[in-house]
């Protein structure tokens, strides 16, 4: 059986003191450039891996955050997890991952960080609690950042602006024409889909331009295909000339429709899409796009547990914004007269 390396196979290859090496690893006291170097090449050489369970009950600390999240196969939610996951990294922590579609789930998960000894809870759940005495969150001894979801209990939090962003691609197809505006987005269930749902009719009262309920599509869950309902919209005596919709099978069931309807892309149907960019890349046209910038999120959201963590935060809570990127491709055009 392979012997295990340990910390002072480490100092001996590196030619330092245990304490050194302890000091570097654990990011506690100085440590100087060229010692770290040194340690971190030995570390390195000798493929050494830390006992986070021994180094846990020697500080007390288990330098773990949880991440509990509403579904991983979400591509902007997965995109958010990995950017997360690597600015904890950097910061000397490691990530526990848990997926949840249930008030109940969300409970468990939070018992298991705590179980676990982690030292902080980030949190994008897939239910939004109102009253604070019924959310897990709340009732958590640890710290918690929420991502962009509206509790009735206030937490730090990293809100996205929807409202704002769906206003501005609402805008851009005004300006370009468009007076029949489709909008494919998830359930006003959840804070996203209510803010998007909030810019897109503040836009259309702007432009004197009366909201029709007909030209929404606003399902229980990001997965499900827009395809039917795109068919019934395409059948209205004024179909819609544009469409905004998420990055996901809500934009490719939509698009699929309308090209077997005839369509052409931009020429009889402009389309704006919702998400991160490689999800979007491929499809032709290239698409305009109100992207998530989710580096931005995760650099926030990272920073405000950190906080925590380290006990630096200010008194109260932070509620920290994120804009959106509206970038233009060649999937919009003037509206036809």
């Amino acid at each position: 059986m392979t012997q295990r390396i340990s910390v002072r196979d480490v100092a001996d290859a590196a030619g330092v003191a245990i304490g050194s090496v302890s000091r570097v690893l654990n990011q506690s006291g100085y440590a100087s450039e060229s010692l770290r170097k040194r340690v971190m090449d030995a570390v390195q050489k000798l493929g050494y891996e830390p006992d986070f369970t021994a180094r846990h009950l020697r500080t007390g600390h288990s330098r773990t955050i949880g991440y509990l999240l509403a579904n991983i196969a979400n591509p902007s939610l997965a995109a958010h997890l990995s950017e997360v996951e690597r600015l904890t990294q950097a910061a000397g922590y490691s990530l526990l991952v848990g997926s949840s579609e249930r008030q109940a789930r969300d409970r468990e998960l939070v018992a298991f960080f705590e179980n676990r000894r982690l030292e902080g809870i980030i949190a994008s759940p897939s239910f939004e609690y109102p009253d604070p005495a019924d959310c897990p969150f709340a009732n958590s001894k640890l710290p918690v950042v929420i991502c962009d979801r509206a509790m009735g209990h206030d937490f730090d939090s990293v809100l996205i602006e929807h409202a704002k962003g769906l206003r501005r691609a609402m805008d851009y197809l005004l300006s370009l024409g468009h007076r029949r505006i489709a909008l494919f987005v998830s359930s006003a269930n959840l804070r996203p889909g209510r803010e998007k749902l909030i810019g897109y009719q503040a836009a259309l009262a702007s432009a004197g331009i009366a909201y029709d309920e007909r030209l929404i599509y606003m399902p229980n869950s990001w997965i499900e295909s827009s395809g039917e309902s795109m068919a019934e919209m395409l059948k209205l005596d004024e179909p819609p000339t544009a469409i905004i919709a998420l990055g996901t099978r809500m934009l490719s069931g939509a698009i699929h429709v309308a090209r077997e309807a005839g369509l052409d892309i931009p020429r009889d149907l402009s389309v704006i899409g919702i998400g991160i960019m490689s999800t979007l890349e491929l499809m032709y046209p290239p698409l305009t796009v109100l992207r998530y910038n989710y580096e931005a999120s995760a650099q926030l959201t990272v920073q405000l547990m950190l906080d925590r963590i380290a006990g630096d935060s200010p008194p109260g809570v932070r509620k920290l914004q994120v804009e959106w990127d509206l970038v233009i491709g060649r999937s919009c055009a003037v509206a036809a007269r």
